[in-house]
C-alpha cells in the first residue's frame, strides 16, 4: 500500500497512525493534491494509494496526544510544544517528511524523545526545528516593512517556508492596514478584508502590484494628533527617555511615527482639550 500525505502537520500525523497499522507501506508526500497527482502519474502508480491530510478533518492536538502522549518535563525553557515542534520542523527546507514520519513513529508514546536527541535522527530534526525558529524570530526583529500603494509590504528571503507565519504575526501587530509578505514567487496577504480579499490569502507575487489601499480621510491620524497634543504635560516631558522609546531610525515606518518623532525633537504646539471636543 502507498500512504500519500500532505506535507503539513495534520498530514504527517495521520500518516504516522496509518504507518503504525501498516508498517510495510511506502510513503509519498506532496504540497497539494495537484502535486500528488503529478508524482503518482510520474511513478505510474494507480491503485492502492491512501491519501491523508489534503482535506482538513482532524484535530492536530488530539492526534499528537494519542500518538506521543504528554511531555514529562521541558529540557530547555525555550523549547516549543509538540505541535509547534512538528510545524516548525516541517517548514525547514532540508526536512524529509517521509523520514520525519518514521521518526515520529519511533517516538510513539514518548514525547520527550523529540527533544533529548538520543539518536542522530532525533538530533537532526531538533536542530531543524531550532533553525526555523531562529529564522522566524530574526524576521520579526529585523525586517523593515514599508508602505507601497497604501499596503504595508515586505520582501523576505528565507531558506525555510515561514512567509505565512511572518504574515500572520505582522497582521496581528498591524490590524488596521492590509499586509503583504512577498517570498520569491509567493505572496501572503493579511487583513485582506481592506482590499476585497479573504482575511488571509495566498497569491502569486506578480499579482501584488495590482493591489492598493487608501483611506478616504486621515481622521484617525488627525484625531491622534489632537489627543496627543492636548494630553501632553510639558513639565513632565522627558526628552531623553522619549528618544529611547521612539528612536529616529523608526520614524520611517509610518507617517504617524514620523510625526511622533517630530514632536519629540521639536516640541508640541499649543493645544487644549477644547480642540479635541
Amino acid at each position: 500500500m502507498i500512504i500519500a500525505f500532505k506535507n503539513n502537520p495534520e498530514g504527517v500525523l495521520l500518516a504516522c497512525f496509518e504507518l503504525l497499522e501498516n508498517p510495510n507501506s511506502d510513503l509519498i508526500f506532496a504540497k497539494n493534491i495537484d502535486d500528488l497527482k503529478r508524482k503518482l502519474s510520474f511513478s505510474g502508480i494507480d491503485d492502492g494509494v491512501k491519501t491523508l491530510g489534503f482535506r482538513p478533518t482532524a484535530n492536530c492536538t488530539e492526534l499528537i496526544s494519542k500518538l506521543l502522549g504528554k511531555r514529562k518535563g521541558a529540557m530547555f525553557k525555550g523549547d516549543p510544544g509538540i505541535e509547534r515542534y512538528v510545524d516548525l520542523t516541517l517548514r525547514n527546507s532540508r526536512c524529509n517528511p517521509a523520514e520525519f514520519v518514521n521518526f515520529l513513529c519511533s517516538c510513539k508514546e514518548n514525547a520527550d524523545a523529540l527533544y533529548i536527541g538520543k539518536t542522530l535522527t532525533g538530533k537532526k530534526y531538533y536542530n531543524y526545528m531550532g533553525e526555523v525558529a531562529r529564522s522566524y524570530h530574526q524576521l520579526c526583529m529585523f525586517s523593515r516593512p514599508d508602505f507601497v500603494n497604501g499596503i504595508l509590504s515586505v520582501r523576505i528571503d528565507s531558506p525555510h517556508r515561514i512567509g505565512d507565519m511572518f504574515c500572520r504575526w505582522l497582521s496581528g501587530k498591524n490590524p488596521d492596514v492590509p499586509i503583504v509578505v512577498i517570498e520569491k514567487e509567493n505572496a501572503w496577504v493579511g487583513n485582506g478584508r481592506y482590499i476585497g480579499l479573504d482575511h488571509f490569502t495566498h497569491i502569486s507575487s506578480s499579482f501584488v502590484e495590482n493591489l492598493s489601499f487608501s483611506r478616504e480621510t486621515n481622521e484617525v491620524d488627525d484625531l491622534w494628533d489632537i489627543y496627543y497634543d492636548s494630553q501632553m504635560i510639558s513639565n513632565r516631558r522627558n526628552k531623553k527617555h522619549a528618544k529611547k522609546v521612539q528612536p529616529k531610525v523608526s520614524s520611517s515606518i509610518s507617517k504617524m511615527s514620523y510625526r511622533d518623532r517630530y514632536k519629540i525633537e521639536r516640541g508640541i504646539a499649543n493645544c487644549t482639550l477644547d480642540n479635541f471636543t
